[in-house]
């Protein structure tokens, strides 16, 4: 069984980080607004592009450095010839590529300083810092890349003040998460810290171009384990407008400090209300970092908050559904579970091995129906007499929110998916929705673990597209898109198509 990308991020960086450096660009006038607005399109074109998070790349002797790729959307899709590799070496990107700064750990995208394209968010949470003859190492940064009529780095890029003492080891920008936290019309950034006491900090916009938000707050959670992985999930729970946010922490065990808050957007900042429940009214744990995803399944104007459970029913796995309510949580519903003995999904929890299923979670309308559907990966899943092969299951949405109804599985070995199946292949390892081509259905892009010609996994990884259609996902149209044709090198732990912006 393979750790999540995001627990192997946090194992090597523990096992070394090393130095980085700090800089910030001047500003910029603004471009002129594009006709349409997508929280990821940074070209203006109307598509959505995808951002490939490779914080273990290693040009040279560069160890871990780290970069992040866009592969820019159109009218037919992604291509692997339109796209950018972007770097601490970049022109116009502050800061030096130096080993293990693990820039592009975590990205997110929005129109952060209101001129109409989206804008890149990358952390580099293993970036020294030094000041007065001082040093702190494992500081962390985070980089704001600005998008524009040519796409990413069209103005540059520069150095997002995030106003925090320097403390050894915060690890800023461990997670990042956009909204509008305050409900004023501008994009807002959270940063999350693996360190120092707090949980990040929320930026409140414009970000203008030197890197300075309108205001800063923290997130008002404290006591953070020494130890942990925070991760953030936006989404409006309580359907007032406002962006919520979630805040949780991987400690690889199930304690009493893997607790899931909810933050409650307003006008003076997050407040906590609390936690999310499991069916008995306790605690609902979270760990081993898997992503939580929140979306309005029901339709009923609140997101809801799929949590992922690759653990639970003897590893076979499951995810919830938790509704959300004007409180955060809806109260009077029970969280809602769904596995693969779930009625409809096309499979079982009686094959042998370990599944893994909801390892890796996405929420979209993958059919343009207006109601939204799940992606579920299950990346160890054996099939075919190979192990940890993978699949992925798409359940449709409907009136009655997301069922086991019309359920379908994909794997390597699907008829129209390119390739075929292999041993700890890991199909599923890695999963993001968007709509890349502008047809109004959301496309699913699925990465793998990656292995050499021994069949040994290699962690080299890749990436799949699936695109929406008219009737759900389909494998008719789909592509395939390996490293060396990215033009990335095809060395081990690559972990290409294992994590995207979010």
């Amino acid at each position: 069984m393979h750790l999540p990308l995001r627990r192997v991020l946090a194992c090597a960086a523990t096992a070394a980080l090393a130095a980085g450096g700090l800089a910030a660009t001047s500003a910029h006038a603004a471009a002129a607004a594009p006709a349409k607005r997508l929280v990821d399109d940074f070209n203006g074109d109307g598509y959505g592009d995808v951002v490939l998070n490779l914080p273990f790349h290693s040009p040279l002797t560069r160890n871990k450095s780290g970069a992040v790729m866009v592969l820019y959307g159109s009218a037919s899709g992604l291509s692997s010839s339109h796209r950018k590799l972007i770097t601490q070496n970049t022109a116009g990107v502050p800061g030096t590529a130096e080993s293990t700064d693990w820039f592009g750990h975590a990205t997110t995208t929005g129109d952060f300083d209101g001129d109409g394209y989206a804008d890149l968010a990358v952390s580099a949470y293993g970036e020294d810092y030094s000041a007065g003859g001082t040093s702190w190492s494992n500081v962390g940064q985070v980089t704001m890349i600005w998008g524009g009529p040519d796409g990413l780095t069209y103005h540059g890029a520069t150095t997002v003040e995030l106003g925090t003492p320097a403390v050894q080891s915060l690890l800023a920008g461990q997670d990042l998460a956009s909204g509008d936290f305050n409900g004023d019309g501008k994009r807002d950034l959270a940063v999350g810290y693996g360190h120092g006491g707090e949980a990040g900090s929320v930026l409140f916009g414009p970000i203008d171009r030197t890197g300075t938000p309108a205001s800063r707050k923290p997130l008002g959670l404290t006591g953070l384990p020494s130890s942990a992985d925070v991760m953030l999930a936006p989404g409006d729970l309580t359907g007032d407008g406002v962006t919520d946010l979630l805040v949780s922490w991987d400690t690889m065990t199930l304690g009493n400090t893997d607790k899931i808050h909810v933050l409650r957007g307003g006008v003076d900042g997050f407040t906590d209300i609390g936690y999310l429940k499991n069916s008995s009214g306790a605690q609902l744990y979270h760990r081993q970092g898997e992503r939580l995803v929140t979306g309005d399944i029901d339709k009923d104007g609140h997101d809801d908050v799929i949590v992922p459970q690759p653990f639970m029913v003897d590893h076979k796995g499951e995810f919830l559904v938790v509704y959300g309510g004007a409180n955060g949580q809806d109260p009077t519903r029970k969280p809602l579970h769904i596995d693969q003995d779930t009625p409809g999904v096309p499979d079982t929890n009686s094959d042998a091995g370990v599944d893994n299923f909801g390892a890796q979670l996405a929420v979209a309308d993958v059919n343009g129906d207006g109601y939204p559907d799940v992606i579920a990966a299950s990346p160890n899943e054996n099939h075919s007499h190979l192990t940890d092969a993978g699949k992925v299951t798409v359940l449709p949405g409907g009136p009655d929110g997301v069922t086991g109804r019309g359920a379908t599985a994909f794997t390597q070995n699907t008829s129209g998916v390119p390739g075929s199946a292999l041993q700890y292949g890991g199909f599923g390892a890695g999963i993001k929705a968007t709509d890349v081509n502008g047809d109004g259905r959301t496309d699913t892009l699925i990465g793998v673990n990656g292995v050499d010609a021994t069949g040994i996994s290699a962690h080299t990884g890749g990436l799949w597209m699936l695109p929406g259609s008219a009737t759900g996902t389909t494998a008719t149209g789909s592509k395939a898109f390996s490293p060396t044709g990215l033009g990335l090198p095809g060395d081990a732990d690559l972990y290409l198509g294992q994590s995207f912006n979010r």
